[in-house]
């Protein structure tokens, strides 16, 4: 057994040493193909632009906003704006689907910003799925309502509770914040929702992919927003 062991051995070795020999010749007669292992991209359809029906001064947001409009060199809306702003300025809901970088959040909120200048009793709360969008929104609607006396709570986590409870107390317009965050606050009654009036789901595809928006709290919203309802239909609100 251990002379036979050695015999194969042998033979494969030099089984081997041919076919490295034979690979070597098929190399050298043949070459690689390098665009056999490339995948080529595949050129997209050309897709016509969509049609811009109104400029910024067709959907009659109040001047003081148009101003801002300007000063920070809008001056066609994107197809977003374009469609979605005369939907939320006749209290339409709208679901609005559109890239990064279009524009989407100043989509809604120049009109909610209008609105707010007409009625102060307009609240506004904005649910996004992480810290950073919640900064950006917060940011740039900082930079259209400079001056209007128009305020904000950003509630998001790893910021400290005090300073968010403080501008919850100060009645803001605007409530910004992440599910977690903003659970945490209803859960201390430092956040009430009653007085609600409009809701924006930010990006709520990612909402959902991070868990967030499951069935569960889905249905749970959807009781909470009945409870809202009937408070404000049984105290002569009118509901937008």
């Amino acid at each position: 057994m251990h002379n036979y062991g050695k015999s194969r051995s042998r033979g494969f070795n030099q089984n081997r040493s041919f076919n490295r020999g034979s690979r070597r010749a098929a190399l050298s007669k043949h070459t690689i193909n390098p665009a056999l292992f490339i995948n080529k991209a595949v050129e997209a359809c050309d897709q016509a632009p969509e049609q811009i029906e109104h400029q910024f001064s067709d959907f009659s947001l109040d001047e003081r906003l148009l101003q801002r409009v300007s000063a920070r060199n809008y001056t066609t809306p994107t197809p977003i704006q374009d469609k979605g702003i005369p939907l939320v300025m006749a209290g339409r809901d709208v679901i609005g689907i559109a890239d990064t970088g279009t524009g989407k959040t100043a989509a809604f909120l120049l009109p909610f910003l209008h609105k707010i200048i007409r009625d102060r009793s307009q609240k506004v709360l904005i649910i996004v799925p992480t810290r950073e969008l919640a900064t950006q929104i917060d940011d740039e609607l900082k930079q259209f309502s400079r001056g209007l006396g128009v305020f904000s709570a950003l509630c998001i986590g790893g910021n400290g509770m005090g300073a968010q409870i403080k501008a919850l107390r100060n009645r803001p317009q605007f409530i910004i914040g992440t599910p977690g965050r903003l659970k945490d606050h209803i859960t201390r009654r430092s956040l009430r929702l009653y007085d609600v009036t409009n809701l924006v789901l930010d990006e709520a595809d990612r909402m959902v992919e991070m868990g967030f928006l499951t069935a569960k709290n889905i249905l749970q919203f959807m009781i909470l927003l009945m409870l809202i309802s009937i408070f404000l239909i049984r105290n002569g609100m009118v509901i937008r």
